[in-house]
This record gives C-alpha cells, sequence and structure tokens, in this order.
C-alpha cells in the first residue's frame, strides 16, 4: 500500500487484511494538525486519527493550551477539518475524545445509533463539498444501547426513538447477536453514504470504525 512521510520522522504503511486497515511504522513524533492546515488526502486524514487514538488509549494527549490562538485562526480563516465522523450519542464515544483532536479539526455528526436521514447525508455534503473534507468515517461502538433497542423483540419505545430503532433494524435484517448486528449497522450506514452523488462527486473516501468503549481502541474497516 501506499506510504506517505510527515514531519518528523513518521513513517506510516496502510495495510488492509481480512477488510481491516492495520496501521503500523508511526515514529514518536506525529504531526499535528493545525486549524490553518488543509489536509488532501483521506490516507493523511486516516493517519491524523489513528495517531490521535494510540495518544488516547496510551494516557499521552496532547495539551490543549492553544485554544485562543486556534479560536482566533478559526474566525479569520474558516475551518478546514480534515474528517467527517457520524457516531453515536452515547455519552461514552464522544470522537473529539477518543480521537485526542481539537477546535476545527474534525466536523463530527452525531445521533443514536450512527445512522442516516436527509438531514445527517445533508450535512456530509457540506462537509465534502465546502470544506473539502476528504474523509468521511462512521463509528459504531461496543455495547450500543440503540443497536441492542433493534435487536429487543418486545420493545417498546417513544415515537421519534421508534423511528431511530426502525431504521437501524432495517440495516441489521436478519441477524440476532449484538456484536455482529454493531458491525452491519456500521456498514449499512457506509454503504448509503458511499452511494450519495456529492460524496461521489467529491471523490471522499468512506470507511467504517469500531470503538471499544472498555479498551479506548478504534479498529478502522472497509
Amino acid at each position: 500500500m501506499k506510504k506517505n512521510s510527515f514531519r518528523g520522522r513518521c513513517i506510516v504503511c496502510f495495510l488492509l487484511i481480512g477488510g481491516i486497515f492495520t496501521v503500523i511504522g508511526c515514529g514518536s513524533n506525529p504531526k499535528i494538525h493545525t486549524p490553518a492546515e488543509s489536509v488532501k488526502t483521506w490516507e493523511a486524514a486516516l493517519q491524523y486519527l489513528t495517531d490521535g487514538n494510540k495518544r488516547f488509549v496510551g494516557n499521552n494527549g496532547i495539551t490543549r493550551n492553544t485554544n485562543k490562538k486556534d479560536r482566533d485562526v478559526l474566525t479569520k480563516d474558516g475551518q478546514k477539518p480534515f474528517a467527517v465522523i457520524i457516531t453515536c450519542a452515547d455519552s461514552r464515544v464522544a470522537p473529539e475524545i477518543y480521537f485526542d483532536q481539537k477546535l476545527g479539526d474534525i466536523f463530527v455528526i452525531r445521533n443514536a445509533g450512527n445512522i442516516t436521514d436527509a438531514t445527517v447525508l445533508g450535512s456530509i455534503e457540506y462537509a465534502v463539498e465546502h470544506l473539502h473534507s476528504p474523509l468521511v468515517v462512521v463509528v459504531g461502538h461496543s455495547k450500543c444501547g440503540a443497536v441492542t433497542g433493534a435487536l429487543s423483540a418486545d420493545g417498546h419505545f417513544p415515537h421519534n426513538l421508534q423511528t431511530i430503532i426502525k431504521t437501524i433494524s432495517g440495516n441489521i435484517s436478519g441477524i440476532s447477536e449484538l456484536d455482529e448486528a454493531i458491525k452491519k449497522n456500521i456498514n449499512s450506514t457506509v454503504d448509503r453514504i458511499k452511494e450519495n452523488e456529492i460524496v461521489k462527486e467529491e471523490n471522499a473516501k468512506v470507511i467504517g470504525a469500531h470503538y471499544n468503549i472498555e479498551t479506548g481502541v478504534v479498529t478502522f474497516f472497509e
């Protein structure tokens, strides 16, 4: 696969093994995204996310002492998020935290069950077309309550929540095991986003990922 060099001595190789992206060979001085930087490739964007998750898991997060400077840049020059993250609204899975990112780094869309509807797709279209984010990642997570609800045969939910459960149920039709259903729900969302005309026109890369709430590790896959 393609190799990319970054500032410092970080060289990364992306391997696709069994449908899972594995990132190897990253040095000890990874590059940190700055608000003024426009990221052109999905590979570079994915590297920012993998580096950030490694920092989070290793309790070695960046020092956020540039808030005033970052706000000034983002106010003057606008935002340049390098990735779009669609993930669950669960309070345990905030992507800015588990990817160890700052203001202006990622364009986040959250709802229960990390599903797509017209508003989600419209938000993605804005990010990839107007903000030029090259990477879209759908992140599901372990022990997802929304997917658990969709697997419940006798579950009773309020009207609006039932709309979410119905969408997930359609995504995981025929599946009864929770972990398998969580992955299928991720992949179903990825497939729908890939079919979006704006996403295709902008040649944005769309991948799925899974966040383990116990270990903090994010695994990327297609």
